[in-house]
C-alpha cells in the first residue's frame, strides 16, 4: 500500500519562495502520521546552516548532518501533542532520487536524526507505532518546481526507499484541540554521580521525568468526565458537542499503601521534591481514535517536562562544586507559552519555554531562528502557565537547632513547675482559712 501524504497549498508558496531565494535548501516536515489513514503535513521550515556563509550556492553534500539532527531535536521540543518531525524536504536543482550520491546523503541525514531521537527518548521524537519507523523525503526542484516524495525505512538494513503519494490540497484539514493540565507532587531520591561527591542535576531531573512517564502509562484519561472506548473515532465522540470543547482529565493511580509494620527508615544522600502543574494542548484529526488521542496527551506531557529539564539544565551556570551537602537548591523549570503558526486550517498552536526571569519577547528571535517564523509579542500567549511564587529555604546548623529546642523545652518545664507550686500554695492557704473560720 502506497503511503498517502496531504499538505496544504499555502505551504507550497513557501517552498516556491525559498527555491527562488536559495538554490539549495534543507528543511523539516512537521505533521501527524497515521497508520490507517492519510499523513498530514501542517508546517515546514528551512534549517539555517551557520557553517556556510553562501547559502544560495551551497551543495547538498555540504550540509552538516549533526546540525540538522540537533535542529530537529530543538524543534520537537516546541511541538504540541500529536505532531512530529516527519522527515525532511530538499530543494535542489538535481533530483535527489535519481542521484545515488545525493540519495545516500539524504539517508544519512535521516539516520542521524533517528539516532538523536533515540538518545533522547523522553522528547518523543520517534513515533514508530504510527509511521512504522519510516521518514519522508520531499524533493522540490529549484529549477522547474517539480516535486516528488518517498519514504525511507530507517529500521530496515538496506534503508529501502518506497514511493509516496504527495498532494497539495486547497481544502484545509480540520483539527480538534484537546487541552488539559497535569499536576505532579512527588518526592524522589537524590543521587550523586558515580565516584564523585556531586549531584547530577540533569540526571536526577531526568529520572523524575522517567518515573512520571511510568506513572502516566498506568493513568486513565477521561473525556467529558468518563472513560471512552479507545477504538472510537474522535469525530464520533464530538459529534453531538457542536462547538463545545471536549473536556480532558488525567487520573493517575494512587500509591500503594503497605502495612506500616513493613515500613523502614532509610538513610538517603538527599531528596528531590518534584511538583508543579503542566499544561498540555493536543491536536487530533477527526479520524484519530480515542486511543491515539490518549497516547498523544501522555506523550505531550512527557515531552514538555523533558524539554523543560533540558532547557533549564542548559541555562545553569552555577558550579556544582560550590554546593554543600546540606544546601537546599531550587530548580525552577521554565514555563510554557503558546503561539499560532498561522496555518490556514485553523489556529494550530506551537509552544516555547521561558525561564522565570524572562519575558515573552525573548521567545521571538528563537522562534524565528528555529521555525523561520516571524511573530509579534501580541501573538504570544503567556497566561496559560504563570511564574510560581516560591522562596528558596536556607539551611540551618543542626547544633543551633538542637540548642534552641532544648532551651525552649526547659523554659516550658520551668513555667509548668512554677504554675504547679502556685496552685498548691493557694490550696493550702484556702484549707487553713477554712479551719480557722470554722
Amino acid at each position: 500500500m502506497v503511503r498517502s501524504v496531504v499538505c496544504e497549498t499555502y505551504l507550497e508558496e513557501y517552498l516556491k519562495a525559498l527555491s527562488q531565494k536559495q538554490g539549495s535548501s534543507i528543511g523539516l516536515l512537521v505533521g501527524q502520521p497515521s497508520s490507517q489513514s492519510k499523513d498530514h503535513i501542517i508546517y515546514l521550515n528551512k534549517i539555517k546552516d551557520d557553517g556556510v556563509a553562501d547559502q544560495e550556492n551551497k551543495g547538498l553534500l555540504e550540509f552538516d548532518n549533526q546540525q540538522i539532527s540537533q535542529h530537529a531535536l530543538v524543534e520537537t521540543r516546541i511541538l504540541p501533542g500529536g505532531f512530529y518531525i516527519m522527515g525532511i524536504f530538499v530543494i535542489y536543482p538535481k533530483n535527489v532520487f535519481e542521484d545515488a550520491t545525493l540519495l545516500k546523503k539524504v539517508k544519512t541525514m535521516l539516520v542521524d536524526m533517528r539516532h538523536t531521537f533515540n538518545s533522547n527518548p523522553l522528547i518523543k521524537g520517534n513515533c514508530d507505532e504510527l509511521d512504522g519507523g519510516e521518514k519522508l523525503v520531499f524533493y522540490y526542484s529549484s529549477s522547474s518546481n517539480v516535486f516528488g516524495c518517498k519514504s525511507v525505512a530507517l529500521k530496515s538494513d538496506n534503508l529501502s526507499v518506497r514511493p509516496c503519494d504527495w498532494k497539495f490540497q486547497e481544502q484545509p484539514a480540520k483539527w480538534h484541540i484537546l487541552s488539559t493540565f497535569f499536576e505532579t507532587d512527588e518526592v524522589f531520591v537524590l543521587k550523586k554521580n558515580k565516584n564523585e561527591d556531586q549531584y547530577d542535576t540533569e540526571g536526577n531531573l531526568t529520572d523524575c521525568v522517567e518515573k512520571i512517564k511510568q506513572q502516566l502509562e498506568k493513568s486513565i484519561v477521561f473525556f467529558d468526565g468518563a472513560p471512552v472506548d479507545g477504538k472510537q473515532l474522535v469525530e464520533d465522540v464530538i459529534r453531538d458537542k457542536k462547538d463545545d470543547p471536549l473536556l480532558v482529565h488525567i487520573y493517575s493511580p494512587s500509591l500503594s499503601t503497605k502495612d506500616i509494620s513493613l515500613r523502614k527508615l532509610e538513610s538517603l544522600p538527599g531528596i528531590l521534591k518534584f511538583d508543579g502543574i503542566v499544561s498540555s494542548k493536543v491536536f487530533v484529526h477527526p479520524k484519530n481514535t480515542i486511543a491515539e488521542a490518549t497516547a498523544f496527551i501522555k506523550a505531550d506531557v512527557i515531552r514538555s517536562l523533558m524539554s523543560r529539564v533540558q532547557i533549564h539544565c542548559d541555562s545553569l551556570v552555577q558550579s556544582e562544586e560550590s554546593l554543600t551537602q546540606d544546601t537546599i537548591v531550587l530548580n525552577e523549570l521554565p514555563r510554557r507559552i503558546y503561539y499560532p503558526i498561522r496555518a490556514k486550517s485553523n489556529q494550530i498552536l506551537f509552544s516555547e519555554y521561558l525561564l522565570s526571569e524572562e519575558t515573552k519577547e525573548i521567545a521571538i528571535p528563537h522562534t524565528q531562528e528555529t521555525l523561520d517564523l516571524h511573530l509579534t509579542p501580541k501573538e504570544l500567549c503567556a497566561t496559560v502557565e504563570i511564574v510560581p511564587e516560591v522562596k528558596e529555604e536556607e539551611p540551618h546548623d543542626a547544633k543551633e537547632c538542637d540548642t534552641g529546642s532544648a532551651d525552649r523545652v526547659e523554659g516550658k518545664l520551668n513555667m509548668s513547675l512554677i504554675g504547679t507550686l502556685a496552685t498548691i500554695t493557694v490550696l493550702v492557704i484556702a484549707i487553713i482559712v477554712f479551719y480557722l473560720t470554722k
